[in-house]
């Protein structure tokens, strides 16, 4: 197969496999903790009661809560970038990088589709995501074989 399209097959395998990764974690990780259930979304409110009522939300929450999302999210740019790995033409970083980054952009659209979420939060969550798409990588490498 042209190493061009493995390598953009790669990717979008472990784009694809990232976002059920993450969800996978996100509610067994909120009732493990025991945090509170999030409010339902409603698309018809105002911006300004969102806004209101997910700040609510996140000041109800304690540090401990807050360990589900971001392993979550984590775990969905270590997978993808695991699936990207295995999968892509080269044993190189960029294809499971850029997988990762992917997913990183979806942590940065989460931060503005949420508003009020803790800033310390946000910093651990999103300087996260590179670093364990890089484990992602290593992992890929341990398990494919050398060609």
């Amino acid at each position: 197969m042209n190493p061009i399209l493995r390598n953009i097959l790669a990717g979008m395998a472990g784009s694809i496999v990232s976002m059920p990764a993450n969800m996978f974690l996100l509610a067994p990780l909120g009732r493990l903790t025991g945090a509170p259930v999030a409010p339902a979304f409603d698309p018809t409110a105002p911006p300004a009661a969102t806004e209101a009522i997910w700040r609510a939300y996140f000041d109800s929450l304690e540090a401990v809560h807050m360990l589900g999302p971001l392993i979550s999210h984590w775990n969905g740019a270590f997978c993808g970038a695991l699936v990207a790995g295995l999968i892509a033409a080269n044993r190189g970083l960029l294809v499971p990088l850029i997988v990762a980054g992917f997913v990183l952009i979806g942590g940065i659209a989460n931060a503005f589709i949420l508003p009020g979420q803790p800033a310390a939060f946000l910093a651990i969550d999103i300087l996260g995501y590179l670093p364990v798409g890089w484990l992602g990588w290593k992992l890929a490498l341990r398990i494919r074989p050398v060609a």
